[in-house]
């Protein structure tokens, strides 16, 4: 049995980036409707917090809502808006694309035609952006028994039939004089089609895998049942049936864009699994004409002595009319440098028969085999007591990780590497670190393990432990984590809290990133704690002084300072006073002229004396004034006036009143 995959399946890039952009969303996080239509990676996101919603009903202002990759229409992002939600558009590119061709074909007052499914979500979206004023077919009748029409534009679900919609289009170019086509179908659904009809025409069976309510993936297996080939749809290996493969020769397999990476490394394991029992038969078939009598059969527990070593190999002696052969790569994992470096003359070994066929004269025989019995048993009972097991990474494909735990190969899905979404394990290669078992299948050989279940085991201790600490008002130490427009997530040792834009500094940023780097460590105070919702608000500059304060302290009421021209209005102007202050000189505390205009008295630029006539340090306001100045030196004039006045009168009466004397 021989078994392909097709060139082209699995994640299109639409969905991927949906994928990852939902997959690096914080928690807490919702997607309207079902990120992707596969059910194993909704469930997953679910685990990391991230969550679907039917509508944006339930959601309150400042959530976050991630459009998935299907799209929505015009009418979500305006209610988005008016909630004040932070929207995540995940829409796969070709389906905005067909959405604002959509959109051109109605503004040009043309009919609407959308091929493709009625209830499909990236339909109805497409749709809503044509002003739900489109026709939607996806059958050639459908097409036969449009009324007559001058003119229609046309848009195609991107992962409708390719072939369905040739035979529709030509049907519409017949009925419709004016008939503009915009070929929205997306690339990788075609390849995707092709790679699957190409391979389907060359296999006894086809396997695809993907969603049962995926649209794409459903027109896999049309597709290649059209080419006469035995298809059956799966979601996930487990629904593999090895009666489907009795007999046959040639299995193909592909899988739809909404299929993660994961899940076809799982049914492409299991298959070559498959593959290699069914070779092994064929050639024990052919081992029985060679069997001796007196020669023990292939899995049988022997014992042994060592009868004599070198650098490859050692010879034991098991009793039958030729020594066995002990490989020095069936000795341990890994392999010695030298045999005779881990058995001597005279040892007595109990080993298993690793072949039945006479090999230089003597039968192969294996501790490596016989190690796995126990190590089979330990991790089983691992997995059965859900206790973690240490292992070792060894090699990276583009599924995962390949580790080694003692004498046992295992796989680490990508998925299951990290708590965070990575695009490689190689980080994790030559590391050793512990890991728990989430599927085991001894006959098959299938050790399927997670890093990513450990670390969030950790986090979550992790978790528990900061939150003992944290309560509104505290002031913690954290690290900058994940950098957003509206934001920064800030790990408190174990969880994560959100410092708003609005609370990074008293002055205005341009962006987050503008004064944060990821790895940043920075004093922060918990704002607000909703431990319901599980949500930390943070803030930084609770903790630095308003600098309109810092800056106030220095004036009082009364003060006279100079002031520069910022900003002309029509009831006043603005004056700067400081760098950090402003002031309004409103033009009643300029000129006493009644319905005189600010700008035929002052210019930008312009520099003055003002009186400060008021502060209200809870609004930040500063009020100004030209004339309160210029009453003050008229008072000081009146009243040195005066006193100078008197100061002769009382000159004038002494004077007399000597010389009267």
């Amino acid at each position: 049995m021989n078994v392909y995959v097709a060139d082209a399946c699995g994640f299109c890039y639409g969905v991927r980036r949906a994928v990852e952009m939902a997959s690096s969303a914080a928690s807490g996080t919702h997607t309207l409707g079902p990120i992707i239509h596969n059910p194993q990676v909704v469930a997953r996101l679910a685990e990391r917090g991230v969550s679907p919603v039917d509508s944006l009903e339930s959601l309150r202002e400042g959530d976050t809502i991630l459009i998935r990759s299907h799209g929505v229409g015009p009418d979500v992002y305006r209610e988005a808006e008016k909630k004040r939600l932070n929207v995540v558009d995940a829409t796969c590119p070709h389906v905005k694309k067909a959405q604002q061709d959509a959109k051109k074909i109605i503004e040009k007052e043309k009919n609407l035609i959308i091929i493709g499914e009625k209830a499909h979500p990236e339909v109805i979206s497409i749709s809503q952006w044509g002003a739900n004023r489109a026709i939607i077919l996806d059958r050639e009748e459908m097409a036969r028994a449009l009324p007559p029409m001058e003119q229609a534009g046309v848009v195609v679900q991107t992962t409708f039939s390719q072939e369905q919609f040739k035979r529709i289009e030509q049907i519409l170019a017949d009925k419709i004089p004016d008939l503009t086509v915009y070929m929205t179908i997306c690339t990788a659904t075609q390849q995707r089609q092709q790679a699957a009809i190409d391979l389907a025409g060359k296999m006894d069976v086809m396997i695809v895998i993907g969603g049962k309510n995926s649209a794409n993936t459903g027109r896999l297996a049309q597709v290649c049942r059209e080419q006469g080939c035995p298809t059956y749809h799966i979601e996930t290996a487990a629904e593999l049936d090895t009666a489907w493969f009795k007999g046959m020769k040639n299995i193909g397999i592909t899988a739809g864009a909404s299929t993660p990476d994961w899940i076809i490394q799982e049914v492409v394991n299991i298959m070559e699994n498959l593959q290699a029992e069914a070779t092994e038969v064929m050639s024990e078939e052919l081992l029985d004409k060679y069997d001796y009598e007196e020669n023990p059969k292939k899995g049988d527990v022997v014992k042994g002595t060592v009868i004599s070593v070198n650098d490859d190999a050692a010879y034991v002696s098991i009793g039958t009319k030729a020594e066995a052969i002990l490989p020095k790569k069936e000795m341990a994992v890994p392999a010695p440098e030298k045999a005779s470096d881990f058995v001597k003359v005279g040892d007595e070994l109990t080993v298993e028969i690793a072949n039945n066929i006479k090999e230089e004269g003597a039968i192969v025989v294996s501790l490596v085999k016989m190690k796995k019995v126990e190590d089979w048993k330990e991790v089983r009972e691992a997995f059965e007591n859900d206790q973690l097991v240490e292992c070792t990474g060894k090699e990276t494909n583009k599924a995962g990780l390949v580790v080694s735990i003692k004498s046992l190969r295992g796989f680490i899905p990508l998925s299951q590497g990290d708590i965070r979404f990575v695009k490689s394990l190689d980080y994790l290669v030559g590391q050793t670190f512990q890991v728990k078992v989430i599927d085991i299948d001894e006959h098959k050989n299938r050790l399927v393990l997670s890093r990513k279940a450990v670390l969030e085991a950790e986090r979550e201790a992790k978790r528990e432990e900061a939150l003992k600490h944290i309560e509104e008002g505290a002031v913690l130490e954290g690290t900058v984590v994940k950098i957003m427009p509206y934001g920064a997530f800030i790990d408190l040792g174990g969880v994560e809290g959100l410092l708003h834009i609005s609370d990074i500094s008293w002055k205005r940023i341009s962006s987050v990133d503008a004064v944060l780097k990821q790895g940043d460590k920075l004093q922060v105070l918990v704002q607000k704690f909703d431990k319901e919702r599980d949500r930390i608000s943070l803030s930084l500059k609770a903790l630095q002084k308003n600098p309109w304060i810092a800056a106030i302290e220095k004036f009082e009421v009364g003060d006279v300072v100079k002031g520069e021209v910022k900003k002309l209005l029509p009831f006043g102007a603005i004056l700067a006073i400081d760098p950090e202050l402003q002031g309004l000189l409103h033009v009643s505390e300029l000129t006493e002229k009644r319905g005189a205009s600010v700008k035929d008295l002052l210019n930008i630029g312009d520099i003055l004396n003002v009186k400060i006539i008021g502060i209200d340090t809870d609004k930040k306001k500063i009020s100004l004034s030209v004339l309160a100045l210029q009453k003050d030196d008229e008072e000081r004039e009146v009243r040195n006036y005066l006193e100078t006045a008197n100061q002769q009168e009382e000159s004038a009466t002494i004077g007399d009143a000597v010389e009267d004397k």
